[in-house]
């Protein structure tokens, strides 16, 4: 009566199939991009490399103690202060003492900013804290994916030796293989 030729079972069972898997990748391409792409040991490595060579030189010769730089919002805390720019209520800095970036800080930032695009990471906030001969005790470069931040990683350098594996936290802290001082920390339960 006009409704075509009756497809064999097979070929409707097939559709079936298809439709199912196209639904589980496309659940865990959904679950990949609200949950971040997890670096593979072999480019937290390539990473590390990276960010040894082009952000934390600036990390360690500006001492800062905290950066960000996401739309509407822009931070650098180091020994000149704490440093906003953006609304106060949405972005006020790092501390209650942060103030508007003045030309040295706004120069810094970019300076951090520079560095990070040229590492060529996903990194998007640093910082750490300094020995008093200026040199790192504990840095942190971190990654949100602009995901939102319990799914976000770090990659943690810790010269000084006072990180150790498990739980730390909201994170769970993992030696990263093949790099001595380095570790892995993710994601908020």
């Amino acid at each position: 009566m006009g409704s075509g030729p009756v497809k064999p079972k097979f070929l409707r069972l097939g559709a079936v199939v298809l439709v199912l898997v196209v639904a589980a990748v496309g659940g865990l391409a959904v679950l990949r991009v609200i949950r971040g792409d997890l670096p593979s040991e072999a480019e937290k490595a390539e990473q590390i490399g990276r960010l040894k060579a082009t952000v934390l030189p600036v990390l360690e010769d500006l001492k800062v103690e905290y950066f960000m730089d996401a739309a509407g919002c822009a931070i650098l805390t180091y020994p000149r202060g704490d440093f906003f720019d953006g609304d106060p209520e949405d972005c006020g800095g790092f501390s209650d003492r942060a103030v508007q970036f003045d030309d040295v800080a706004r120069t810094d930032h970019q300076l951090i900013k520079a560095a990070l695009a040229a590492s060529g990471t996903p990194i998007e906030r640093v910082g750490g804290t300094f020995l008093s001969d200026g040199r790192v005790r504990w840095a942190f470069f971190m990654s949100t994916h602009g995901a939102p931040f319990a799914t976000s990683w770090s990659l943690e350098y810790d010269p000084e030796g006072t990180r150790s594996p498990g739980p730390a936290g909201m994170v769970t802290l993992t030696p990263v293989e093949g790099e001595q001082d380095w570790w892995f920390a993710c994601c908020a339960d």
